[in-house]
Order: structure tokens, then sequence, then C-alpha cells
């Protein structure tokens, strides 16, 4: 079988569906984690949170903290994530290679068989493309977790940059886009959080560490937005997609971030529906998920 080659861009931290999404994406082995790379905010933070996890998994990744920054938006780069700890302050990263330039070196240097998987704003894509519009013809695809397709609203990862969920979008490479329509559906229960707390796994066991942080501040139950994004890599059974044609709303007053589905409103024929770039997911099988996220964290 051959395994697809994927670099996770992500905002480690604060939600929890990015560690979980990591692990699911080392335990799936449908795929060969290349790279991984930070975004928004303290990416610094970001990249030690994701090297401890990859200790603790034994893998010897490439990690690439990013733009703190959205092209537009001002934030709080000093901010910690709510799943950090002073003691992840002891693991390295490559911080010699910004995350733009390892995904324009990798991707231009590799046989074009590489997809990006970003996770959370998409501004360290946004910015690759813009320095190297070249990637555009290099790049086998881009796997996404962000927006909401089927009805309107303003999902965090598009919203926080809006001005590069344009430029992606727009770029003209193949796009699979997991938003809220479908990963709402997919809830982990407080049975399943006890099935990842017993795990002999060491990588489980830091996962429930991370999520005990996170639920003392959300009081939540983790929602696998994220690994559902990686699910969408591999697997085509779970989730059903379906080609649209997508426009990200950069300037309305309420409606800045969200990720309008125009192909209804421009009664576009039938063959230029099929030959848009984005599909983007419509259903999901949430039990046939939920019970494969499980079975591969577990372990």
């Amino acid at each position: 079988m051959d395994k697809r080659k994927i670099i996770i861009d992500t905002d480690i931290g604060d939600d929890i569906d990015d560690a979980l999404a990591i692990a699911f994406a080392l335990n799936s082995p449908e795929v060969e984690v290349i790279g991984i790379t930070t975004v928004f905010r303290n990416t610094d933070a970001r990249a030690k949170i994701a090297a401890n996890l990859l200790n603790l998994a034994g893998k010897n990744i490439s990690i690439h903290a990013g733009c703190s920054q959205p092209i537009i938006n001002r934030e709080d780069v000093t901010q910690i994530p709510c799943q950090y700890s002073e003691n992840m302050n002891r693991f390295i990263y490559n911080k010699d290679i910004h995350a733009v330039d390892f995904i324009i070196n990798t991707v231009m240097e590799s046989d074009g068989t590489i997809t990006l998987v970003p996770i959370g704003p998409l501004t360290n894509i946004a910015m690759a493309i813009l320095k190297c519009p070249e990637l555009k013809t290099k790049l086998k695809e881009i796997v996404l977790m962000g927006g909401c397709y089927y009805s309107h609203y303003n999902e965090w990862n598009i919203r926080c940059d809006p001005e590069a969920a344009k430029i992606v979008f727009e770029s003209g490479i193949p796009i699979k886009a997991v938003g809220l329509d479908v990963t709402l559906k997919c809830r982990l229960s407080e049975d399943d959080l006890n099935l990842i707390e017993n795990s002999p796994s060491p990588v489980a066991k830091f996962l429930s560490e991370l999520i005990r942080r996170w639920r003392n501040v959300t009081k939540s139950l983790p929602i696998l937005h994220d690994p559902l994004a990686i699910c969408a890599v591999f697997n085509d059974n779970i989730i059903e997609m379906k080609n649209e044609r997508i426009l990200v709303e950069t300037k309305g007053e309420y409606t800045r971030g969200t990720t309008f589905n125009i192909t209804a409103l421009n009664r576009q024929e039938d063959k230029e529906i099929v030959d848009s770039h984005i599909k983007v997911a419509k259903n999901v099988d949430e039990k046939a998920f939920v019970k494969l996220f499980l079975e591969r964290i577990i372990i």
C-alpha cells in the first residue's frame, strides 16, 4: 500500500482536536507524516507541544513554527495555549527554517505526491502560495478542516484569517474541505475518554493529560473536527464529498469569514460543478469514524 505523504499545519494547543488529529495520523498506516508546521498566535509553544507528542510516539518528524499573525488581523502572539506546560520547554524543534519555507522547499523538491493538511487558520498555506506560486502545480492536494458549506456559519479556522482562506480557495489547487456540517456529528463520550485514559499507550496517556487541561477551561467533550480531516486524506467510504463552488467572504460586517457555497445560486451546469477543484464534506458515517479513531488511538 502506497502511503500518502502529508504535512500537517496546526494550531495545536487550544482546542484538543489538533492533538487528537496528529495522534490519529501517526497511527494511520495509510499516511506518512513528513512534517508538522504550526500557525496562529504562539507558534513556538505550539511547536513544543507537538514535539512532546512526537517524542512520546517515538517519531523523528521535522517541526517548524510558522506565521503567528494573520494577514490582516492582529493577535496576541504571547498567549500561552491551555494545553502547554512549562515542562514542554525542554522539547526542541527546527528553528532554522520557517514553516512557510519548509512547506515550499519540501513540496518543490518532491515528485508531486505531497498533500497539505491544514487544521488551523490558513495563513502558512496562503503565504507559501504567495511566495512560491509554482506550488499550485506541484501540490497533490490540500485537505483542510475549516468552513461550513451547507449552512451559513463563521467557522473558527476561516474566521481567524479570511484573507488567507480566500487565497487558498481561489488558488486552483485541488481541495477537500471538511467543515462543521459533518464534524459536529463526530463527538467523543465520557466512556470514549475513559478508553483513551486506560490505554497503555504513552501517547494516549499524554492525550488524556491534554484533554484534562483543555476541559478545565472548556468544560466540554471533544469534537473530532481535525481528526476527520485526516480521515478525508485516505478514506472515501466514511465521508461523502461533493464538488461545490465556494467563495470566502472577507468584507461583510457580520459575514466576514463565511464560506459561501454558490453552486446553487449560480445554477451552473453539472459539468462545471464536476470540474470544480473544491470538494466539500456533505455527509459522514459518524459511528464508523469514531470507532476507527478510537481503535487507532488506544493501541
